[in-house]
């Protein structure tokens, strides 16, 4: 079911961006527990494109594509969970065919964790 994501929800997602676009993946690693990817996963995953990661423009986060997931993972026990797919703006293309897919699942109040769960074709 397609939800509007919380505000603290997009600020994670806005952080996941951030650290991508810096190239900090070691950090990104840390955040995401890397449970999917480690550091090296995710730089090659971006690498391996010949693409130069820029800032989205800000309005890109108002519209965030997310789907809630009921059921699994951190999210059981009433928390809420969202799957997340999120398009990439490059250099060279502007939005890009590239995107992230992440779950975001609300571990406490206003407190949620991410997993990266894919970089690549929206």
């Amino acid at each position: 079911m397609r939800r509007m994501l919380p505000r603290e929800g997009v600020n994670a997602v806005r952080v996941v961006v951030g650290l991508l676009v810096r190239g900090d993946y070691e950090e990104l690693e840390t955040l995401t527990e890397g449970r999917r990817f480690s550091a090296a996963e995710m730089a090659d995953a971006i690498a391996g494109r010949g693409l130069d990661l820029i800032d989205p423009p800000e309005d890109a986060y108002d519209a965030v594509d997310a789907v809630e997931v009921t059921g699994t993972g951190p999210a059981a026990g009433g928390r809420r969970a969202f799957g997340v797919t999120f398009p990439l703006w490059t250099a060279q293309e502007g939005r890009s065919a590239l995107a992230l897919r992440l779950t975001l699942s609300e571990v406490m109040d206003g407190v949620w964790t991410v997993e990266l769960d894919a970089i690549g074709a929206a």
